[in-house]
């Protein structure tokens, strides 16, 4: 009798811990799935990962740049295929936000690697039809393009899949990872973005 009851009590505390575990690890939240509509070329839309849901949209503009700049209620905006943390550039306050760019699967991302380095967003400028234009973004893109040997992008474009991003929220105290999956709805209209997310920190 007490040999069993050692082993009932050995699967106790096994069970225990192992409920511990779930409970204590954030990657055992489950994957969340957001959508942002970016068909505007010329449009940001905000999202708050803790809140998993849109916050409000802003113009490529000066002044609504700015507004958004003060605000800590967003952890990443997207702009067609282009990205915003809160951090660097696209904040005024000092927000803690930023991106870390991983090698690993959406699944096999568990934590956040020791060495991981955020990157904080940085003024960008670029040539278009439009002509020159400088945008606060991130490296973080909803999609990545095929290249040439020089680095210039394939054309027609061929899109790629973009890498699995941590992102981090404007507080600095909590951590997502995030997994883009959907450029473009069923008729092939690109701009309706839709992801999936899950805390890790």
């Amino acid at each position: 009798m007490k040999h069993i009851s050692t082993i009932i009590t050995a699967i106790a505390v096994s069970l225990i811990a192992i409920s511990c575990t779930k409970q204590g690890n954030p990657s055992a939240d489950p994957a969340k799935e957001g959508y942002v509509d970016a068909t505007s070329k010329t449009t940001w839309t905000y999202f708050s990962l803790s809140k998993g849901e849109v916050i409000g949209t802003g113009a490529e503009s000066e002044a609504d740049n700015a507004a958004w700049a003060v605000r800590t209620d967003w952890d990443l905006a997207v702009c067609r295929y282009n990205i915003r943390t809160n951090s660097g550039t696209s904040s005024s306050t000092g927000a803690n936000g930023g991106v870390y760019t991983s090698t690993l699967t959406f699944e096999g991302l568990s934590s956040i690697p020791a060495d991981a380095a955020f990157e904080a967003d940085k003024l960008v400028t670029s040539s278009g039809m439009g002509g020159e234009k400088t945008v606060s973004e991130s490296s973080a893109t909803v999609i990545t393009f095929k290249t040439n040997a020089d680095g210039s992008k394939v054309m027609p474009p061929v899109y790629l899949k973009a890498p699995v991003y941590v992102f981090r929220t404007a507080d600095g105290g909590s951590a997502y990872k995030v997994e883009f999956t959907q450029y473009q709805n069923e008729d092939k209209v690109t701009g309706h973005v839709k992801f999936r997310f899950a805390k890790i920190k």
